[in-house]
């Protein structure tokens, strides 16, 4: 497989583990998180979040089918 391959899956396998440890971040409160998922930038990650999905799973493939 192709460096490019490697090094766009480890990245969002990298952002994948980061969210998670960030949720998992236990002195955060559950009411400073909602005020987070409320917000206006989440807001915006879930309106073009499946946009964004399908154009990443997209260049996945591309660069799949590129090796």
């Amino acid at each position: 497989m192709s460096l490019q391959w490697w090094a766009a899956v480890a990245t969002f396998l990298y952002a994948e583990v980061l969210l998670v440890f960030l949720l998992c971040i236990p002195f955060i409160s559950a009411t400073r998180w909602q005020k987070i998922f409320k917000s206006r930038l989440v807001q915006l990650l879930v309106i073009y979040g499946n946009t964004f999905f399908v154009v990443l799973i997209i260049i996945l493939v591309l660069l799949f089918l590129d090796a």
